[in-house]
């Protein structure tokens, strides 16, 4: 399956569309620096476009059965961090975009499609609206990565056609700790906790054991590592965030600390993309259990002879 990237960012999506066996083409984007990296990534067979989606002429690859379009518009102005104060124009242009990227699918006749984007209430009444003026092309469904094999929490609304829908619905739940999310990439774990920068009502800093799924990476606060006490380690770096989001190890991301952050935690978990991608190249999109990728497998294969030895 040949798979155009839409809003690509640092690759998230080609990343685990790769892992399901498919082949990035296409990756359009209107941030230069994340793009060149999506191409070096993709390389050969990627061709990156530097334009903003909606404005600037792109030329689209036909519609095709070996063609798989996603798209992930910019989210930011819908985020539940934004409620309340992001600015009634820039909630109304993010969620034009939604729609825009919808009609985009439906115009050019796509049957292979998906779009990423939060969960938020308008969202979900906006994507909820275009499935019911289009019940056999449109589908959504408001899920955690972390039952996808991701080893951070992520709720995100996936919309796609009924049938990768339904099969994602019953998509056998992976889940992943912190701890297996690391040895996966060959990182060490620095501490048996950690933090977010948030706090409990009672004002104790909201802690995870690593052996659970992490809290959301998000692209302005990295995680901390912590001690069971909630003494401060240190911050995650971005190899530590992007193993979290599930990127293979060697994918490259931007360089820089904030830069790293921001493209990791603005992308699509690459297992929650692999996940799709397997339910829409199955022939007859039936869910089927998730292999993992090998650097996962043999990360599982150590950590079972080590507790075998234990």
């Amino acid at each position: 399956m040949r798979v155009v990237d839409a809003f690509c960012g640092a690759g998230g999506w080609s990343a685990g569309a790769i892992a399901a066996g498919c082949t990035p083409v296409l990756g359009v984007d209107s941030d230069a620096a994340p793009l060149k990296l999506w191409a070096t990534n993709c390389s050969p067979a990627g061709r990156a476009v530097c334009a903003t989606i909606g404005e600037d002429a792109i030329e689209w690859p036909e519609a095709a059965p070996d063609v798989h379009v996603h798209l992930s518009p910019p989210c930011t102005s819908l985020s539940k961090a934004r409620a309340g104060s992001a600015a009634a124009a820039s909630v109304a242009a993010a969620l034009d975009a939604v729609r825009w990227c919808v009609q985009l699918v439906l115009d050019k006749g796509y049957a292979s499609w998906s779009m990423e984007n939060v969960a938020t209430p308008a969202v979900v009444a906006c994507v909820a609206e275009l499935a019911r003026q289009h019940p056999d092309r449109v589908a959504h469904l408001t899920l955690d990565a972390a039952d996808y094999g991701v080893g951070s929490n992520r709720v995100r609304l996936i919309a796609s056609t009924p049938a990768v829908i339904r099969a994602l619905k019953e998509m056998p739940v992976q889940r992943v700790s912190v701890a297996e999310a690391l040895a996966a990439a060959g990182l060490p774990l620095p501490a048996e906790h950690l933090k977010s920068n948030t706090s409990n009502r009672d004002g104790t800093p909201c802690m995870r054991s690593t052996q659970q799924p992490a809290f959301t990476v998000t692209a302005s606060h990295p995680l901390i590592w912590c001690t069971r006490a909630g003494a401060t380690v240190r911050c995650l770096t971005v190899a530590e965030s992007a193993a979290l989001m599930g990127f293979p190890p060697d994918w490259k991301l931007p360089l820089g600390s904030r830069a790293g952050l921001r493209a990791v935690g603005n992308a699509v978990p690459p297992p929650l993309a692999r996940a799709v991608m397997v339910c829409a190249t199955s022939p007859t999109h039936e869910p089927s259990p998730l292999a993992p990728p090998e650097h996962e497998r043999r990360a599982g294969d150590e950590l079972a002879g080590l507790r075998r030895k234990l």
